[in-house]
């Protein structure tokens, strides 16, 4: 049988000789190239000359295990999709699945033994799960800044609107319509985009977060009070936790909003919950205050952090925004998708609605509406873009 001529390449890895060498017919049937090996240096050697788009990583293995095989093609820098395939069950699949995120690798799907010929043109067809890798710039514009260079050249950049904010949608699962927009901050030093986690974070040490919510807070207020108006959709803008123990915070909002003219009803004030709140009492009467004033409260990456069902239940929030670490692979694990089912449950019952972030494909937004999950946002439905660009953007019209 001769290799396909076909759109990708794939590599396999297994030291059943007949399970593999179905799975390589399987493969070329699916229209992509393909090459095995039970040997892991020929596999290595394969991988780092002939660069695959996807690798068939067998689990269990006498000469090295998949796991090994996943540490090595991590520390090889490995670029291909990874589809694990083993026999030994869902949960040990899920297990390796989040193996390979932890390594920074592209996850692909998995195979579960016997596979057929239309599970391999699916998992080679799907787009892929990417947990991305951190991209480390080769210059980090802050590494050599001291406290005080830091704070004049972010105040600065507040002052003269350099530090920007970008619009994710998000739409009802049940119509896919848009409900609103989750408001993220940018800023960029000599050409390199600095992670809102480094900048907000060294914001909130120089005590420079009020500075950046109240800047972020005021523009976004004056683009949707222009450009969305009247209607129905509402702003989620993130909130520093050092923020909500501030007193004074719900009056300084409230203030914003009337002068961009949007009632406080239509904000959504985000709050991440691996951000304890350190006063508990004084957060407790700033969130009920900002309540009273209109605003809606969010708790966002629920699952992940410092909140338990009693605080859930004893702080004023009105929605919950499910982690996307639990979201991304509901369509094909069981375990995320009854810890998601389970969050649903409770926001249910605890008259909350529920936001799913990280939404990168159709059959998780599927599965979400299915299940009776209220919102979604994530790549699938569009990723973050600046309010020039949304113009030009309709549900359905994915950005690369």
């Amino acid at each position: 049988m001769t290799e396909s001529d076909g759109t990708g390449r794939v590599l396999i890895i297994d030291d059943d000789p007949l399970v593999g060498q179905m799975l390589r017919a399987h493969v070329i049937a699916a229209g992509f190239e393909g090459r095995l090996t039970d040997d892991p240096d020929t596999f290595f050697e394969v991988e780092r000359e002939w660069r695959p788009t996807h690798v068939f990583v067998d689990l269990v293995m006498d000469r090295m295990d998949g796991l090994a095989v996943l540490a090595k093609l991590a520390e090889a820098g490995s670029k291909a999709a990874v589809v694990i395939s083993s026999g030994m069950g869902e949960r040990i699949i899920h297990a390796a699945h989040e193996v390979t995120a932890a390594h920074g690798l592209t996850y692909a799907g998995a195979l579960a033994k016997p596979c057929t010929a239309a599970d391999v043109e699916a998992v080679l067809s799907a787009r892929t799960n990417t947990r991305p890798r951190t991209e480390v710039s080769a210059v980090d514009p802050l590494s050599d800044w001291d406290d005080r260079q830091f704070s004049e050249a972010f105040q600065e950049a507040i002052d003269s609107d350099s530090v920007r904010f970008m619009l994710q949608p998000k739409v009802s699962c049940r119509t896919r319509a848009v409900v609103g927009y989750e408001v993220l901050s940018r800023w960029q030093v000599d050409g390199v985009d600095i992670p809102p986690s480094t900048f907000v974070t060294r914001a909130e040490h120089n005590g420079l977060a009020t500075a950046l919510t109240d800047r972020i807070f005021a523009n976004a207020l004056n683009w949707f009070g222009d450009a969305v108006g009247a209607g129905d959709e509402h702003l989620s803008i993130n909130v520093s936790a050092s923020e909500f123990c501030t007193p004074g915070l719900a009056e300084r909002l409230a203030a914003a909003c009337g002068i961009g003219g949007v009632d406080p009803h239509r904000i959504v004030l985000e709050l991440t919950e691996t951000s304890p709140l350190e006063d508990a009492r004084l957060s407790l009467q700033l969130l009920t205050r900002l309540r009273l004033k209109g605003f809606r409260l969010s708790i966002d990456d629920f699952g992940v952090g410092y909140s338990s069902m009693r605080q859930l239940a004893a702080l004023p929030f009105s929605e919950v925004k499910i982690d996307r670490s639990f979201v991304m692979p509901i369509a094909e694990a069981r375990e995320p998708e009854i810890f998601v089912r389970s969050i649903l449950d409770l926001a249910q019952a605890l008259g909350l609605e529920c936001v799913a972030e990280g939404v990168e494909c159709g059959g998780v937004l599927d599965l979400l509406t299915e299940i009776g999950c209220d919102y979604a946002q994530g790549f699938h439905i569009a990723r973050p873009m600046f309010p020039e660009d949304l113009a030009s953007w309709a549900p359905g019209t994915q950005q690369a």
